[in-house]
């Protein structure tokens, strides 16, 4: 019943935008749907907030124009229902993955846009997936799939010389942020990595790359881009179908690290990067998720001590 209350917000605030857009001038259309761009799916949390008494909300409460969707989302019609979309890029790898699946259970309909298709492992939730085998940088091969996206997560990044990095950190993510602003995709985030502060001749391919990425994003998505700052991520890293259970490290690591005043002490030079604590792939996926479909996240930096704040118990 959620996932149908939200796909009927999604379509009343679509029907409300090409109605607006008839009546209204197109400077005003923004600005009358609150400086959306009908970014209308809502987390989970949200929704059960709205439908908490059983009735869907009315949208004749936020409606000037005489021409907008007035009345309950009962009067929606079915077939044009459908769960909001979710695009992916890189979605088969270690971060990836688990964004794919934190998607699906959120009830979004997900995409994922990488190069060599589904991941090379039996899990259902890789059914639920729409895999499109693409090079980023062919964007001809994969533009259309960002049509009625509510958001886009790049989970872009590869380790290899300094112009390789450079392409695949910095070069790619630009790509897809810039198309996607350019599609009217309403909110995008990013993967990116915590800012340890290492001399500039350490990995400067890796970090610069990530951080001009960072900047395109803040850039063309000013109100609804969220760039995503882990430092080292722990979970199962599935290698030529051998599961790595980084894990094992990561987890009691971080709850040693947990009993100290991190964020203070990572500032310290050079020794502070070993206090940067570890965070679970399930946490960056959730952070990231919402990230790119609750309006009420706001746009700029989620550091790594923000991200864990969506461990599970």
């Amino acid at each position: 019943m959620m996932l149908r209350g939200l796909t009927r917000l999604h379509y009343a605030y679509k029907v409300q935008a090409k109605q607006i857009s008839t009546s209204a001038p197109k400077h005003s259309i923004n600005q009358h749907l609150g400086g959306r761009k009908c970014s209308a799916f809502i987390t989970q949390h949200s929704a059960r907030r709205l439908f908490s008494d059983g009735q869907a909300p009315s949208l004749s409460s936020t409606t000037t124009s005489s021409t907008a969707v007035e009345g309950t989302f009962s009067q929606q019609p079915e077939e044009f229902m459908g769960p909001p979309k979710l695009v992916i890029f890189g979605g088969n790898g270690f971060v990836g993955s688990r964004v794919c699946e934190e998607a699906l259970k959120t009830g979004l309909s997900v995409v994922s846009v990488n190069r060599s298709g589904p991941p090379k492992q039996s899990a259902d939730w890789i059914k639920g997936v729409e895999w499109v085998k693409a090079d980023v940088f062919d964007v001809g091969s994969w533009r259309d799939q960002l049509n009625g996206a509510v958001g886009v997560i790049s989970c872009l990044g590869a380790f290899g010389s300094n112009d390789f990095m450079q392409k695949i950190c910095g070069d790619s993510n630009i790509t897809v942020f810039n198309e996607a602003a350019q599609a009217g995709v309403p909110r995008a985030a990013f993967i990116s990595v915590h800012d340890y502060g290492f001399p500039s001749a350490v990995l400067p391919g890796y970090f610069q790359g990530k951080k001009r990425a960072e900047e395109t994003l803040a850039l063309r998505f000013p109100q609804g881009g969220v760039a995503l700052r882990p430092g080292f991520i722990y979970g199962t890293r599935n290698i030529g179908g051998l599961g790595i259970p980084l894990g094992a490290i990561g987890y009691p690591l971080d709850k040693v690290l947990g009993v100290l005043p991190t964020k203070s002490l990572a500032g310290i030079p050079l020794v502070g990067a070993g206090f940067v604590p570890p965070v679970s792939a399930r946490a960056v996926a959730k952070a990231a998720v919402t990230a790119t479909t609750d309006p009420a996240v706001e746009a700029g930096i989620l550091d790594v001590w923000q991200i864990k704040n969506y461990e599970s118990p």
